[in-house]
């Protein structure tokens, strides 16, 4: 005959819980060791914890019934007030509503294999600004920039346009080996003086010269 008092799930534990303060005394990789109340034992740091645990820390942890010591926080550090916040695998932070903001009083490092930005906009305003880039890749459908002075140091540039406008107020070209422009027709206009300077001069046409002008003064 089955006993039934053999059918009766205990609802209680004898097992209690505590909640305990204790430091850190060593840390190695993912090994940390605490002291609580005297006793060294080993410890684990809860998923929850994001601060990475340093010698000297006071934290409040806790004991499963297996004797698994996890750190729930770190209550007070002493010294230094450096912080490092670690995620063990991928990590997401999102605003549903609202903005998101980080605002440091110093500088900001963002390092990474990858950087992905996506947005409708983007405002990029700074007093000075250092780019370094081995390769550049640039598409859109339109470009708008206006600055003061422009400064190009290149040993090869490449530009390929269907159409060029260039409006200059003042334009001073200067060129160190040969120059050579390459186009199917050409025309110069000037309001004023057009001036041509050189020690030799060809002109080669293939079928016909014109020179034209109220006088024209040669020698």
């Amino acid at each position: 005959m089955n006993n039934p008092a053999r059918k009766v799930i205990p609802i209680h534990s004898n097992y209690k819980s505590d909640i305990l303060t204790g430091s850190v005394v060593q840390v190695i990789s993912d090994k940390i060791r605490i002291n609580v109340a005297g006793n060294i034992k080993e410890a684990k740091r809860a998923f929850s914890c994001m601060v990475d645990p340093e010698p000297d820390d006071i934290i409040i942890c806790s004991q499963n019934n297996d004797g698994t010591a996890y750190i729930l926080g770190i209550i007070e550090r002493s010294g230094s007030q450096k912080m490092s916040v670690s995620f063990p695998s991928d990590a997401c932070i999102r605003s549903n509503q609202g903005s998101l903001n980080i605002n440091s009083s110093e500088s900001i490092t963002i390092a990474s294999k990858q950087v992905n930005s996506f947005s409708k906009r983007v405002i990029h305003k700074s007093h000075e600004a250092v780019i370094s880039y081995d390769n550049i890749i640039a598409n859109g459908d339109e470009l708008q920039a206006s600055f003061k002075t422009v400064r190009l140091i290149s040993d090869l540039i490449n530009t390929m346009a269907k159409q060029v406008i260039d409006r200059f107020k003042g334009y001073i070209r200067k060129t160190e080996d040969n120059d050579m422009v390459k186009s199917g027709q050409m025309t110069r206009q000037t309001d004023g003086l057009y001036a041509m300077d050189s020690k030799h001069t060809i002109m080669n046409s293939k079928e016909s010269t014109k020179i034209d002008g109220k006088k024209i003064l040669m020698g």
